[in-house]
């Protein structure tokens, strides 16, 4: 599981220097978004950096602390907040846009493709690959937009008269804005492959305005509005107007929630006075203290006697055990909805609102 980037620098390694310790110091281990110092958990003795040794120096060993505990605490918390929480929305692995057609289109801009639009806070869409479908075979690129930029580039090729996929790495999109899968400089026709079968009661829609998330037998529509689009100026993409053909585009991915995503943000989060944002700091600088306790007492490296009794090391990992826990069944039941979209509450007594009405 990979460790989100707004999680880095919330812990910090030590006020200042210690001029008792030979490992090199650099400024920014004094960086602590949250006023958290690894050097400062409660029981850990200020001036035991200087009898650590062995292959990583003490900066190392915080650093390592501190990636284990945010690795274990993803796992933990995911767990707790399921106790309280259930998915609102059922997760989506296939196509956005059907293998089926009857023509081609008729010529309208040099771009072409999909634009995809959602407001649905902690969801997102991971593209795993790209099908088109062209009247001839061609060479092309593949451009996604999002409002303000071109943000990546894959290219893809057409076999005429059938779909021909292409695999890519796995690319996760948070569903926050507008995405725009454009290609250009085609020289044969798409086919009218459409985004939706408009059938068993649901019609295709697309409104920013009001936007129109709901079930249906092709599945991603819960997640998102997508439309094709087509236009000669790039610069106008948010004007042309999406409709039901998919401009014989295929995007083969999956929609899920993210919840990890939505207990930090960048941007958002603050770590000294949001209750759940310090109940998160509190438990990943406990977790820390605890991982780096056990490597300490696991260690032959230094001379037990003259540092801590391994009877108070485990008292240390016993609190810092228990103040975890308490941080992460914290979080787990003060969960704010706003931060997430794609969960809602459980029923009372374990049972889902699905269950309630069957």
């Amino acid at each position: 599981m990979s460790i989100p980037t707004c999680f880095t620098g919330v812990i910090g390694y030590s006020r200042k220097e210690n001029v008792c310790t030979s490992d090199a110091w650099d400024s920014s281990y004094a960086d602590s978004e949250s006023g958290l110092y690894m050097d400062e958990l409660p029981g850990m003795p200020q001036n035991f950096i200087v009898d650590l040794g062995g292959n990583y120096n003490i900066w190392e060993k915080f650093y390592y602390s501190i990636e284990n505990a945010i690795r274990t605490f993803q796992v933990d918390v995911i767990t707790e907040i399921y106790k309280y929480k259930e998915l609102s929305r059922r997760r989506f692995y296939g196509d956005i846009g059907g293998k089926s057609f009857t023509s081609t289109l008729s010529d309208c801009g040099d771009y072409r493709g999909l634009r995809m639009f959602s407001d649905i806070r902690g969801g997102t869409f991971t593209l795993q690959g790209i099908s088109i479908i062209m009247s001839v075979a061609e060479a092309l690129t593949l451009e996604i937009y999002d409002e303000y930029q071109l943000l990546y580039s894959y290219p893809i090729t057409s076999v005429a008269g059938r779909p021909n996929k292409t695999v890519i790495t796995p690319l996760e999109l948070d569903l926050d804005r507008n995405y725009y899968f454009l290609y250009h400089g085609h020289t044969g026709l798409p086919y009218n492959n459409k985004l939706t079968c408009n059938c068993g009661g649901f019609k295709w829609c697309f409104c920013t305005e009001n936007p129109c998330y709901h079930p249906s037998r092709e599945g991603w529509t819960e997640w998102a509005m997508v439309g094709g689009v087509c236009g000669d100026t790039l610069t106008d993409r948010d004007d042309w107007t999406p409709v039901r053909d998919a401009n014989g585009l295929i995007l083969h991915g999956k929609f899920e929630c993210n919840v990890i995503g939505t207990l930090c943000d960048e941007d958002n989060s603050n770590w000294t006075s949001n209750e759940i944002d310090l109940a998160i700091a509190h438990a990943i600088w406990y977790k820390a203290g605890e991982y780096l306790s056990n490597y300490i007492v696991d260690s032959e490296e230094i001379c037990r006697k003259t540092l801590l009794g391994v009877e108070q090391w485990n008292n240390n990992r016993e609190f810092y055990n228990t103040k975890y826990k308490e941080m992460i069944a914290f979080i787990g039941e003060n969960f704010e909805d706003e931060r997430n979209e794609c969960l809602k509450c459980k029923f009372p007594h374990g049972q889902s609102m699905r269950s309630q009405r069957l």
